[in-house]
């Protein structure tokens, strides 16, 4: 009777023991839980170290968001700064709205200058202006090339209209460049960036005083190795703004109005400056 108590009694701490264990769940065929969710981890990966991108990061941001023409405008310079990803040179193109330029030759005909030739010309971009952290030739000579171009290789993809020889096509090509050089409008030299902390830049983008309108494109390019990794493009929009732009506006959409306006208060500006020197 003693030997059926005690037999008793070790079946029911068995028992208690399994209750307090829980039931054991086996995953369904013999699959394993999850890396992250409760099982093994990777090893060679330390969660603490981050996964590096496949594509270089490159942020960019200007200082105005866009560029207002006012009557008093004498030009402005905005800057642009960003990071990147080291190693790697940073190249900003900044290109205006592409449109059609018309060259003319003016040649002395008996003691008069009169325009003896024109040319046209498509896809000419009202601004172009481009800055490095390298020189640009060595950059270019590293097999760049392709999206990122000099000015003069620029100018050469310009589409002439009509047919005319080579060589007075590249003279007029060369015209167009020094009448945009002239009014500022294509800078000659290359702007610089400035690289601070190895992964810092900064540049400041000249706009000149007789800045056409329209929506201008502002290109950064990382390059690693004589290619281009990463690429990041920030739209600006140039335009009047206040009492300028209204003028513009009316001599656009009412032409004839301006025009009468423009007589009147010529004539009154003479009939007011003849008034005060009669008095004086």
């Amino acid at each position: 009777m003693r030997r059926l108590l005690l037999a008793l009694a070790a079946g029911l701490v068995c028992v208690a023991g399994a209750h307090a264990q829980g039931p054991r769940v086996e995953p369904p065929g013999g699959m394993l839980p999850a890396p992250g969710l409760g099982g093994p981890t990777d090893s060679s990966a330390p969660p603490s170290v981050p996964i590096e991108s496949a594509t270089p990061e490159l942020v960019v941001d200007l200082s105005r968001a866009r560029v207002s023409i006012t009557s008093a405008f004498q030009g402005e310079s905005i800057l642009m700064f960003g990071m990147f990803d080291p190693p790697g040179e940073v190249v900003v193109v900044v290109v205006g709205p592409e449109a059609r330029e018309t060259v003319m030759r003016k040649q002395r005909v008996f003691g008069l200058w009169l325009n003896t030739g024109r040319q046209s010309f498509d896809d000419v971009p009202a601004y172009y202006a481009i800055a490095a952290s390298q020189p640009l030739q060595r950059l270019l000579a590293r097999g760049v090339g392709g999206e990122i171009l000099s000015l003069e290789d620029r100018m050469s993809t310009v589409k002439p209209v009509g047919s005319r020889g080579s060589s007075e096509l590249a003279r007029f090509r060369g015209g167009l460049l020094e009448v945009k050089r002239r009014e500022g409008l294509y800078p000659a030299a290359i702007g610089q960036v400035t690289v601070q902390a190895g992964r810092l830049f900064r540049v400041d983008l000249p706009f000149p005083s007789r800045l056409p309108e329209g929506v201008y494109e502002v290109k950064a390019y990382l390059l690693r190795d004589g290619k281009i990794v990463a690429a990041v493009s920030r739209p600006l929009p140039v335009g009047k703004v206040g009492f300028s732009a209204q003028l513009a506006g009316w001599a656009d959409h009412d032409g004839a109005l301006y025009g009468l306006g423009a007589i009147a208060m010529a004539l009154f500006a003479g009939w007011l400056g003849g008034a005060i020197m009669r008095r004086l």
